[in-house]
């Protein structure tokens, strides 16, 4: 039988009419079950209010359609809310579905409430920054950013000529916080000795949105010599990147998928969010979904990092960061986190 998976989009349009004083609801009518089905697989994606246009909830609504690529009675449902007023509405009315996905770290408050108020149907939360409570019919996805940033550390350590690297971050959240002991652990792991800067975002100012601040603090630690340079955290991480390229110093990404730009780009650290929705899709589908927080790291191919095609990435250097990352993969090499 050849696999159909029948998608429909809920969305959420505003209707302003004159003299009206509200506004209304109105979803887009769901296409009829796939014939010949005796039960359909149902699934409720809710994106956050930049929808498709934020990468994680694009890549995790790509992992839903991987995995239900050759399910012919799977049906996916894309919520996307116009308002996070509108966040627990949405989840809540997928509430009798086979599982509901919260696609992002911005629905974790709505999506454990609505988990805690709908016990006989499973829910999934996507990376959230912060662990949330348990809940029995809830599995949280995290990501080992610290694996892949472990490995950008010790690219960093590989590559520096001054043997001085550094990192920007965001505001000293637990994500920070993991993703700069690995980058550290990693630097240190590959050259003893090296000295290793970092700056966390200060106060004050949009977490992960301040790129002005990661620009200048880029600028500041190639000016006390530092060569190789790790920007993570939002458009505050992509800000310490172009201040890098500016000072003509090496840099590494952090995000979702490869990036080139800018020039100064040796490597992008990457967590594969739509492998990990796959997995989870695929284990709801089989009747083995498990709440809790499940780690998703090397071992299960969901974070690496990806190299590109600098003259300084020899031959040697990729292979010792295979190495690398296969004793971070076996648990036999400690980020530090």
């Amino acid at each position: 039988m050849t696999a159909s998976v029948l998608v429909s989009i809920v969305c959420i349009l505003l209707l302003v009419q004159a003299g009206a004083s509200g506004t209304h609801q109105a979803p887009v009518p769901s296409p009829t079950a796939t014939p010949g089905c005796a039960k359909i697989f149902r699934l409720g994606f809710v994106a956050d209010i930049a929808g498709l246009g934020s990468s994680v909830d694009a890549a995790g609504w790509r992992g839903v359609g991987q995995a239900l690529r050759d399910v012919p009675c799977g049906r996916a449902d894309l919520g996307l809310p116009a308002r996070p007023s509108q966040y627990r509405a949405m989840l809540q009315a997928y509430a009798g579905y086979d599982l509901v996905i919260a696609g992002s770290f911005l629905l974790t408050d709505p999506v454990v409430d609505i988990a805690r108020a709908n016990p006989d149907t499973h829910f999934v939360l996507v990376d959230p920054l912060v662990t949330p409570p348990t809940v029995p019919n809830l599995q949280v996805l995290t990501f080992r950013s610290d694996q892949a940033a472990f490995l950008a550390g010790a690219l960093a350590g590989m590559v520096t000529r001054t043997g001085v690297v550094a990192g920007v971050y965001g505001p000293d959240g637990a994500m920070d916080r993991s993703n700069r002991l690995g980058f550290e652990h990693g630097a240190r792991y590959v050259r003893p000795g090296i000295r290793v800067l970092g700056a966390y975002q200060p106060a004050g100012s949009e977490p992960y949105a301040n790129p002005v601040w990661g620009a200048d603090q880029a600028g500041a630690f190639a000016s006390q010599y530092a060569d190789v340079l790790f920007g993570a955290g939002g458009t505050t991480g992509q800000g310490a990147l172009r201040g890098a390229q500016q000072a003509g110093i090496a840099c590494i990404n952090e995000d979702l998928a490869a990036s080139s730009d800018p020039v100064c780009v040796l490597a992008t650290s990457v967590e594969f969010i739509d492998r990990g929705v796959q997995m989870a899709v695929a284990e709801a589908i089989a009747g083995q979904l498990h709440s809790g927080v499940r780690f998703l790291g090397l071992a299960e191919r969901a974070v690496g990092l990806t190299l590109g095609n600098d003259r300084r990435l020899t031959s040697e250097i990729r292979a010792r960061l295979d190495a690398i990352a296969d004793l971070l993969a076996a648990e036999s090499l400690a980020t530090g986190s």
